[in-house]
């Protein structure tokens, strides 16, 4: 039985690390929206054949990281109704989050976030914005996992990297570093509160200023 299922397993283990591997690198910031991504290439850039390349691209295209281009793949390209529509959907789920922080939260549940932001702090001067990037999508998911809810964090952590994606286009336009960790001290301090209807303002706040970046060059949002 083990000589039939070992040549099988081995591309679906290939492709799974080429999708790993890839992926870091579109969350990194090394892509823009809209660059071109040939399988040869891909493929060239991990030692591996083409198939599971392919497999490898077919799953974050799946996942809302890059699209179909002709006989191509590109990065996503985020339009600024695409972005607000994320947001809106990163909305909905955080503000749940906040609810179920709050009700099932205990005091070591928020040191352990207010460890994230010291981290998040150190890296504020950081030449490589992916890992300022990192940390921030950590706080949020961190934020998530207090409620106890699984499938709540699984679906903000696909979300959250949709946004890390976008994100590649905001670097350059975004107050920094500095206003992000400003705005997640906020957010942590009316958690502690118990203060749910200000803890969503606030993230709604640092949604709103991001959001904006996108407006200018992209075109009028929803009605």
């Amino acid at each position: 039985m083990n000589d039939h299922t070992t040549p099988l397993s081995q591309p679906l283990t290939r492709a799974a690390d080429i999708h790993a591997q890839l992926k870091s690198r579109l969350l990194s910031h090394r892509f823009r929206m809209g660059d071109i991504l040939r399988e040869e290439e891909v493929a060239s850039w991990f030692g591996a054949s083409r198939l599971p390349a392919r497999d490898a691209m077919r799953q974050l295209e799946h996942e809302g990281l890059i699209e179909r281009h002709g006989r191509r793949y590109r990065v996503r390209m985020y339009d600024y109704k695409a972005v607000q529509v994320t947001y809106r959907m990163r909305a909905a789920l955080e503000h749940l989050s906040v609810d179920l922080a709050i009700a099932h939260g205990t005091a070591s549940d928020f040191d352990a976030l207010d460890s994230i932001l010291s981290h998040q702090k150190a890296l504020v001067d950081a030449k490589d914005r992916a890992l300022f990037s990192a940390g921030d999508a950590e706080f949020h998911l961190a934020m998530a996992r207090i409620g106890r809810n699984d499938t709540l964090v699984q679906e903000l952590g696909k979300l959250l990297d949709r946004v890390r994606l976008i994100r590649s286009d905001e670097i350059g336009k975004d107050n920094g570093p500095v206003a992000a960790y400003d705005d997640h001290l906020r957010i942590l301090h009316a958690l502690r509160r118990g203060d749910a209807n200000t803890a969503k303002a606030e993230l709604d706040y640092h949604y709103d200023t991001t959001v904006r970046l996108h407006d200018q060059s992209t075109g009028p949002g929803l009605s």
